[in-house]
């Protein structure tokens, strides 16, 4: 499996926390950790959440939508 975040080599570990004992995956390139609840996670946020479209209803063009739905000012001004 390849990392969502670097594209990196995801390798399949066992996890070990007080509520016990799971396998999971780990980047071995950025070190990012998933397991199934994580993903499941995720892919029900991304999927409920709507991402309103800034940049047409907005007073300035120039503004861009992150994934995570926070406009991102274009880079050079204050």
């Amino acid at each position: 499996m390849k990392c969502p975040k670097c594209t990196g080599l995801l390798i399949q570990e066992e996890i070990q926390e007080h509520s016990g004992r799971f396998h999971g995956w780990r980047c071995i390139q950025c070190g990012l950790r998933l397991d199934r609840t994580i993903v499941q996670n995720r892919h029900e946020v991304q999927t409920d959440s709507q991402v309103p479209n800034l940049a047409g209803a907005s007073s300035s063009p120039a503004l861009h939508v992150r994934p995570t739905g926070r406009p991102k000012r274009p880079a050079g001004r204050a």
